[in-house]
Order: structure tokens, then sequence, then C-alpha cells
């Protein structure tokens, strides 16, 4: 296949995803190959590393590819999924569910972390972050799926409002607004009671039990990019997570959480 010549088009963040998109969808990177290497992918299709990394992440929030640091880019399905997902083998799965759904921001504003705050997301006490609460609905649904609450340092405020444009989580743009991809998220699975004003919200009865979801997501040197502290319904979201035994190794299992 050509490289095609991205000094012709406006936007070539979407011409090199659509590019790469074609050459998995018809074979030249089949399911489970790795993709070229960034520093390839600049110089054969004369784009940036920004650009590369940008499309990358556009790949990725549509479940095509999975990113690892140290191995690179390689391809999960040969076509986007048409529905949401709510199973989780990778971190791109994350992504998945925000295909066929809409999302609401609701508030936006700029936070000091004092020390309890601090302590939970992983950083520093008087740090600058922000903080958004969004809804989520999906396709052909009133009533939301999820009510997030959404944290990122203050620098990457602008990834928020990105989301809001574009519908995508939140740090599918963290990654594109810094060009650094996320490659590890921490996550944590609790109970959590509705309160008056969630119940409002989410459209489900005060003091019923919701799925709590907390991640923190890394980038490289273990960089907090974000932390999500997410609220579904019982009767609109169900989670599945497949397990797998790592190359050669065994069974192993760290010691539950407890509050």
């Amino acid at each position: 296949m050509p490289a095609p010549n991205p000094t012709t088009y406006t936007g070539k963040r979407t011409l090199v995803c659509a590019h790469l998109a074609q050459g998995i969808e018809c074979g030249r990177w089949p399911v489970g190959a790795l993709l070229p290497a960034e520093t390839a992918l600049c110089k054969e299709l004369q784009v940036s590393r920004h650009t590369v990394r940008a499309a990358l992440a556009e790949l990725q929030s549509a479940g095509l590819v999975t990113s690892h640091q140290g191995v690179g880019t390689r391809v999960l399905r040969r076509r986007p999924e048409q529905t949401p997902s709510h199973s989780l083998q990778d971190i791109s799965d994350l992504a998945l569910y925000a295909r066929n759904t809409t999302v609401r921001i609701l508030d936006v504003k700029e936070v000091v972390l004092d020390g309890p705050t601090a302590e939970w997301i992983g950083a520093g006490a008087g740090e600058a972050w922000c903080q958004a609460r969004t809804l989520r609905t999906a396709a052909e649904q009133d009533a939301p799926i999820v009510l997030s609450s959404v944290w990122v340092p203050q620098a990457s405020r602008p990834a928020i409002e990105a989301s809001g444009r574009s519908g995508l989580p939140v740090f599918i743009e963290v990654q594109r607004l810094h060009s650094r991809m996320v490659s590890e998220v921490r996550q944590v699975i609790g109970i959590a009671i509705a309160t008056r004003e969630q119940s409002t919200l989410l459209r489900c009865k005060p003091r019923e039990p919701l799925l709590r979801i907390q991640r923190w997501y890394y980038g490289q040197q273990r960089t907090l990019l974000e932390v999500t502290d997410s609220l579904h319904p019982q009767d609109r979201f169900q989670y599945a997570v497949t397990l797998r035994h790592a190359s050669g190794g065994s069974i192993t299992q760290s010691s539950p959480q407890q509050k």
C-alpha cells in the first residue's frame, strides 16, 4: 500500500488513522500482529511523532489496537466494535463502552488538593488539579449508565473539555493532548449507596446500591495522568473480566482490600 501524502490534506491525524485502519482491515497487519514502530510510521507517512501518537490513540479508542510500553502497538480486531462493551481484557477495552453513548459534563472546577484527597488520588497535598462530573448515557436509553467524577492535573483541563466535544473518555483526550500513552490502569471495584443528589442524576432510588469503579491511569515511569470514580446503577451496567495465564506464569493472588 503506498504511503499517502499528508501535505494534501488538512487533517493529518485523520489521514494517518484512516491509513492504518485500512491496513488493518485489509490484512496488511493481521490480528495479533504489531504495527510498525512510531519512528517507522513517521518516516513512511512523513508526519510528526505527535501526529502518529494521536492517530494510534484514535485506533485504541475504537478498540482496534492496544499499546504496551516496551512492546509496541498490537492489532486486536479488524473492524471497530459497533456496540458498547462492558467486558475488560485490555486497557483499550476501557474506551469501547463509550461507543454509541453520549457524555454530558455537569461541572468542572479547579481544586487545590487537601491532605485526605491527595492521599486518595496518590498526589501531593497542595497540588492544583481539576475535577469534573460527567453523565454518560447509552444510545436509545433515557437514563444514564454512569455518573463519574474525573480528576486530572490542572495542565490536562483541556482534555476534559475535548472529551465533552468528542464523547471519548477523558484518558483518550489526555493521550492526545500530551502525546503520552496510558501504560497501566489500577482499578478498585466496590459498592456505594446512592445519595439523594446521585439518585436524581442517575434516575435511581435514593440509597440504592451502586457499582463503584475507581481507576488510576498511569503513563511511563508511573506518572499519574487521571483518576476516575464512577457510579453505575445496578440494572443498567454489568462488568466482566477475562483472566488468562501469563506466558510461563503461575496463578498468583494479591490480598483483597477491605474497608
